[in-house]
């Protein structure tokens, strides 16, 4: 993975993506549900996961809130995986 400027990320960098990867999980299953998502819904939804911030501290909705126009950003750049994923299942369980 490359950072600015085309050089390697460093680790301590790297370390920050993966709480935002899982929580924009969560965050996405709700907006499949929600055009705005509760940002206390979805922090609880986290914590009901096992989902924490550093040093086990559960995940606050001004967290989640925070990152709410990083999540729209990538919602709407992966639309089309998102419906892709939702047909797919409705097909498995055999909804037209």
């Amino acid at each position: 993975m490359l950072g600015r400027g085309g050089k390697p990320a460093s680790p301590s960098t790297l370390r920050r993506y993966p709480l935002g990867f899982r929580v924009y999980n969560v965050w996405a299953e709700h907006r499949e549900r929600n055009d705005v998502p509760s940002a206390e819904a979805v922090a609880q939804d986290c914590a009901a996961r096992g989902i924490t911030a550093q040093y086990n501290k559960p995940l606050t909705s001004a967290y989640v809130a925070g990152e709410v126009d990083d999540f729209e950003r990538r919602w709407h750049a992966l639309t089309r995986h998102h419906a892709g994923a939702q047909q797919w299942k409705y097909a498995r369980v055999g909804h037209p």
